[in-house]
């Protein structure tokens, strides 16, 4: 079987001038935004260390905790001017883009389908008295994993997810007047002291805590054993629905 390939396939003019490595933060490529920006590495984004508590014994330790740290990205980048007047107010427009009062999503071009949360942090000391400057700044990731785009199922979870991972939310449309149940197997959550009618819109929002029926806040309909706050689905799981058409979203999370 042979198959026709086109060689003459025009290419994005961003594929031609961002680099592999550029950075998006919050929404935007600093290439885009500062002429003479160029990122030229970045280290961070490889295997994350553990933090592991011990204690001594006789014989070795005992492993007594473990914790995954932080996660520092480190950028290096070059930038240009037509002399160093010109290179102060572009160092401007950078940390008006970088500064920001809490994480936000960052993306590489070599890996678009899966971001982290981070802030800027610090930077190098450069030289006032020249146009052509190659530097680094630090972003913060408080939270250390990556997170992939958007995922969706109606039940069964058959992504790899190697580590804990809580859905962002579970839309169900009701089908029939009555409770509601939804279950992974080992936790429930459940709407029982009140009958949904078919035809309703229950959003469970994990990453607000809040549960919306037909767009209104309903949280206290909730029973109070119900596991919401505390639910989290893995791989080889099938999630259940007892009343309704259910969607999933959630994302991979990898280190």
């Amino acid at each position: 079987m042979y198959y026709f390939e086109d060689t003459t396939k025009k290419v994005h003019k961003d594929d031609l001038i961002l680099p592999s490595s550029a950075m998006m933060y919050d929404g935007v490529y600093l290439e885009k935004m500062i002429d003479g920006y160029r990122t030229l590495a970045v280290t961070g984004r490889e295997m994350l260390s553990l933090t592991v508590e011990t204690q001594e014994t006789q014989v070795g330790s005992i492993k007594l905790n473990q914790k995954l740290p932080a996660r520092t990205i480190k950028v290096t980048y070059q930038l240009i001017g037509k002399d160093a007047k010109e290179v102060q107010k572009k160092y401007h427009q950078l940390m008006q883009l970088l500064y920001k009062e809490s994480a936000v999503e960052i993306r590489f071009k070599d890996e678009l389908d899966y971001h982290y949360h981070g802030q800027y942090m610090t930077t190098d000391e450069v030289r006032g008295d020249t146009n052509s400057i190659i530097a680094s700044f630090e972003i913060l990731c408080t939270d250390p994993k990556k997170y992939s785009v958007l995922l969706k199922t109606d039940g069964p979870i058959t992504t790899y997810l190697p580590y804990q991972t809580i859905p962002e939310k579970i839309k169900v449309t009701i089908v029939a007047f009555g409770p509601l149940k939804i279950t992974n197997g080992d936790q429930t959550i459940k709407i029982t002291s009140y009958n949904l009618s078919a035809g309703d819109q229950v959003v469970f929002d994990f990453l607000k805590g809040k549960v919306f029926v037909n767009e209104l806040d309903q949280t206290f309909l909730l029973d109070l054993e119900s596991d919401f706050e505390n639910f989290s689905i893995k791989e080889g799981q099938t999630v259940q629905c007892n009343n309704g058409k259910m969607t999933i979203s959630y994302r991979e999370v990898q280190l």
